[in-house]
């Protein structure tokens, strides 16, 4: 009688932690919420995504670009800049780049498996460290490619906030009204 309900119990034990995995799945598309940010819809630019971003009322009006190449280029302030595109998230590929770069030096400060965080400078030439960052985030079937704006100055610090805002992606379905692409 022990031995069946211990096995009983295992096979209760079991099935409750498979329906937690499953549970975590459907929580990927949740709201994340960050202090001093609020949800971004990118539906209406082609985007089926919502990203946070740094709060209106303390950085201004998110400013929201769908460039021809069609990146989509988000800059609120002078703090937060990223560009999202559709791509591959070939880290690899980025990391060969920057090595075989004949103009930046590039230091790879952190890497994991879907993102990379990395500085460059020019030696000896007086010009500031740059900051950037490379993620690849995985919605829906799609892969996006998301960076800061390369063109654009920003501290460490800052790179640290983008990444967090970045990890709050999430799936948006467009309806036929919202898409302007």
């Amino acid at each position: 009688m022990k031995n069946t309900a211990f096995i009983l119990l295992i096979f209760s034990f079991i099935s409750i932690t498979s329906c937690g995995d499953k549970e975590n799945t459907t929580e990927e598309n949740q709201v994340v919420l960050l202090k001093g940010h609020e949800e971004l819809n990118l539906t209406s630019w082609g985007f089926p995504m919502s990203v946070m971003v740094p709060d209106a009322e303390n950085n201004g009006e998110a400013q929201v670009t769908l460039t021809n190449r069609g990146a989509l280029e988000i800059i609120v302030g002078q703090n937060f800049g990223i560009e999202i595109i559709y791509g591959e998230g070939d880290i690899d590929l980025l990391k060969m780049d920057l090595e075989e770069d004949l103009v930046f030096s590039s230091e790879i400060i952190k890497e994991e498996e879907n993102l990379l965080i990395y500085k460059q400078n020019i030696p000896e030439s007086g010009i500031k460290t740059q900051y950037h960052f490379f993620q690849k985030v995985v919605i829906g079937s799609d892969i996006y490619e998301v960076r800061d704006l390369q063109g654009e100055q920003y501290e460490e610090k800052m790179i640290e906030d983008m990444i967090k805002a970045v990890q709050t992606l999430r799936l948006t379905p467009i309806t036929s009204s919202e898409s302007k692409v």
